[in-house]
Order: C-alpha cells, then structure tokens, then sequence
C-alpha cells in the first residue's frame, strides 16, 4: 500500500501543509478523524507524515472515542483475516453461464439500479491504483500477489469467490445453515462455527452450472444492494458475502 507520504502526494499537498493541518486541529480529533476516513488515510499513512507511532494515533483517536478500526478498513476486497479459508478466493476460470462476462450481465439485468454494478469495481480512492497494480495490502488478500489495478480484475475475483462459497456447501450443509434458528446474539459463535467448518473444505461433486449461476447471481444482486444501501459503511466489495463475511467479521 502507499505509504502517507505518497497518498498526501497523490492528492497534491505537502507533507507542511498536512502537518499545518493536523497541528491546527490537533484539539479538535474529530476534524483530523474526519478528513482521513473521507480520503482513504490510515492510521499506518498519519505515522507516515506525523513521525509518531501508529500506537500513540490509535490512542489520540480512540480517547475521543473514534475507532481506528474502521478508519484502517480501506481494503478493496477484505477487510477481515481470510485465515484458513483464503482458499475460496480466486480469479473466476468458469466458461459458459458462469463466465464473468455472462455472469455480469445476468446481475446487471437483475438489479433495480444497473449502475451499481460497474460502480463496485471502481476503487473508492484513486491513490490504490496509481502505480497500476493492487497490491495485498490493498486488496486485503495475500496469496494473488499483484494484481492488475483494473475493474475486471477485481470483478473476475468477485465471481469467482461467489461460485467458490457455494461450492464449497454441499446439499446436507446448506440445509443444516438454512434450517438454523433465527440468529440471536446467543446462538451467533453457534452459527459462525457451522458455517466456518462447512466452507473448510470442498465438496466432492461439484453442483451443476445451472445451479451455480442461479444462486451466484442471486447471492450477487443481493450483496450488491447491501453495499449500496444508504445505511451500509462497507468498503471492501467481499466484507459482506454470504457466509464468508460473517464468518470473517
């Protein structure tokens, strides 16, 4: 990821005038708190610029009760530790129905607003894809490396993660997740635990294609809309998937 000298640089100011800034503010953490979320600066870019440590910011913010947590959510894809279940992600290799291409223009089809859909792809800010390349630290997963900073890359992940989740559930699990109780918080670590063991490995045969493109279009107009939504503060595109992002969260 770009280190804070670099992204104040990409948006044309000075490490002076930044630190004018801050030391104008520095009463005020709100301010500061404000303007960082808003460009995309985490706590690991204002060590960068400021010279103290990512500790010492985290304590400054935190005693204001500002949580560093979402100010540092600014990956692409995850926001969370993949873990043991980094395996389900990856690039989309489907033909046919569940090619990127086809799959893509079934859930643009599908959504109430069209535009939301080329707009997930879009990096929230633009200091992500300056050098060409997402880098794991910008995306949020390691075992892709570099990745070409461009739309279809991120959607080829998109899919192909969605088409790996599923298949990764076979026919007793998904009735065992869809037969589960309503969620309360005292029955949540049951159900994470549940799902985490079912996505822990594949299935022997996979599901066929009709019913893969059925449920990842689905699953995706879904996701999509979440993302979206006026209330949602999500910033990677996956932080929400289905089943993943629970167990992750």
């Amino acid at each position: 990821m770009a280190t804070g000298l670099e992204v104040i640089e990409y948006y044309g100011i000075s490490r002076e005038r930044a630190m004018d800034f801050i030391m104008a503010n520095v009463n005020h953490p709100e301010v500061i708190y404000d303007v960082a979320s808003t460009y995309g600066i985490t706590t690991q870019h204002l060590s960068d610029i400021t010279g103290y440590s990512t500790d010492i910011i985290k304590n400054y913010f935190e005693s204001s009760r500002l949580s560093t947590t979402v100010l540092d959510e600014v990956k692409l894809l995850f926001n969370s530790s993949l873990g043991h279940l980094d395996y389900l992600v990856n690039f989309n290799n489907h033909t046919g129905s569940l090619s990127t291409a086809s799959l893509s223009e079934q859930v643009t089809a599908s959504l109430d607003d069209p535009t939301q859909f080329d707009a997930l792809f879009e990096s929230i800010f633009g200091y992500e894809e300056a050098d060409g390349l997402y880098t794991p630290d910008e995306t949020g997963i390691s075992h892709l490396g570099n990745i070409k900073a461009v739309p279809e890359s991120l959607e080829s992940i998109f899919f192909g993660t969605l088409i790996n989740i599923i298949n990764s559930l076979d026919i007793d699990e998904l009735k065992q997740i869809a037969s589960f109780p309503s969620i309360t918080k005292d029955n949540l670590n049951d159900f994470i635990a549940l799902v985490s063991d079912s996505l822990s490995d594949m299935p022997a045969t996979p599901y066929p294609d009709s019913f893969l493109q059925e449920n990842v279009v689905k699953d995706a107009v879904t996701l999509i809309e979440d993302y979206w939504s006026s209330d949602s503060q999500v910033i990677g595109i996956l932080d929400d998937s289905p089943f993943l992002g629970l167990v992750i969260a």
